[in-house]
């Protein structure tokens, strides 16, 4: 099973961002709005026998941290391929609840799959979008105002964005059923969810 674990911001939030990926001037492969969350820890595949183990662990986390008070702020790119939304807030708290989430894996997580700054995946680049970078004069440098990637445009117009505060106070295991989703994406299904009662 693939896993991870994740907040999921509510309607309102979701809302509100949902107003500003309207307004962007660019055409990538959006993610669905009831995919779009924090991840806190990605288990990549694990054993379905695992997962009671796993629950248990959770359970733990959950009754060891607090709710945390979120804002989403910010866009940026990982590379040419995923367009995201930057987390502002307690920040510090919810890296100390991503950390205790992927400690409670049964098993070594790769390094590769650890996340390494709070975001919200909005987009992707669509197939033909990722390209090698052009606009290069003979010294390899990037010429000024060429786009590095199809997804720069939109990170740029939602840089600015600030979306409403809200306190996350819960957080879910998830899994990942890739290609069942809509536009050949994921599917997500929540396996469980705890309320964050430290």
């Amino acid at each position: 099973m693939r896993l991870f674990t994740a907040i999921i911001p509510p309607a309102n939030v979701k809302d509100h961002l949902g107003l500003a990926v309207d307004g962007v001037p660019a055409s990538p492969r959006w993610v669905p709005r009831e995919n779009l969350h924090i991840t806190l820890a990605f288990y990549a595949d694990l054993p379905e026998g695992t997962v009671p183990e796993l629950c248990e662990e959770l359970s733990d986390v959950a009754r060891k941290h607090g709710p945390v008070d979120l804002r989403l702020r910010g866009a940026g790119s990982f590379g040419a391929r995923v367009l995201w939304i930057g987390v502002d807030g307690e920040t510090g708290a919810l890296k100390d609840l991503a950390s205790d989430c992927l400690a409670a894996s049964p098993r070594e997580v790769p390094e590769d799959v650890k996340p390494h700054r709070a975001h919200v995946t909005v987009a992707h680049a669509r197939a033909g979008q990722v390209r090698p970078p052009r606009g290069r004069d003979r010294w390899g440098k990037r010429t000024v105002g060429e786009p590095r990637s199809a997804l720069e445009p939109a990170a740029q117009a939602l840089s600015v964005y600030a979306g409403p505060d809200w306190t996350a106070d819960s957080f879910a295991l998830v899994e990942s059923r890739p290609g069942e989703g809509a536009q050949g994406g994921p599917r997500y299904e929540i396996v469980e969810t705890w309320a964050l009662e430290g």
